[in-house]
Formats: C-alpha cells, sequence, structure tokens
C-alpha cells in the first residue's frame, strides 16, 4: 500500500500476488486492506490499478466494491508490446455502505 499518509486521505493498493488460487485469501486479504485503509487509518478513497486482460483479479475487485474509473492505454512495456491498465477505486461511503 502506498499514500498511508496523503493529505488528500488517497491510498494506492499497490499489488497482491497469491500463488495458492480457490483458497479465499486474496479475498480475505482485500476485506482486511480495506479495513486497514478506512477504519484503521480514515482513508477517503483506496483505489488499483489492474492489468486489463487480469479478468479473474478484476472480477475479485469488483466482488468487492471497487468501480472502473477508466483505462490507462497501452500504459506498460510487455514482452508481447504494451499492456493497457484499469483503474479502479472505492470511496469511504462506498466500503461504509457494502459492510
Amino acid at each position: 500500500m502506498a499514500g498511508l499518509t496523503d493529505p488528500n486521505q488517497s491510498v494506492e493498493l499497490r499489488r497482491i500476488v497469491v500463488t495458492e488460487k480457490n483458497k479465499g485469501y486474496g479475498q480475505e486479504a482485500l476485506g482486511l486492506i480495506k479495513r486497514l485503509a478506512f477504519v484503521e487509518r480514515g482513508a477517503h478513497r483506496l483505489w488499483l490499478d489492474v492489468k486489463q486482460q487480469n479478468s479473474r483479479a478484476r472480477h475479485v475487485y469488483e466482488s468487492h466494491g471497487f468501480i472502473v474509473e477508466g483505462v490507462l492505454r497501452e500504459c506498460v512495456k510487455a514482452e508481447a508490446g504494451f499492456d493497457s491498465l484499469v483503474v479502479m477505486s472505492m470511496l469511504r461511503e462506498e466500503y461504509r455502505n457494502g459492510e
């Protein structure tokens, strides 16, 4: 996580890497991260970016209430060219309403 002391109260979730799939570890970790950001640190906004083709991760984020804000087109150099990133976020009020 980055921006825990950001004066704009906007915290970035940099990366979650789960090596054991389908055990709920990613879901649980994301719930704890949201609690840390909104309850413990008083963030107004929690945001992240995810590779556009990573539908599995995007589904997890959407199921946790993250909203797509937009796409950073072909902004990351990859082996086969460039990848696009989807920017997603959740606001404190959305977190409270989803509890």
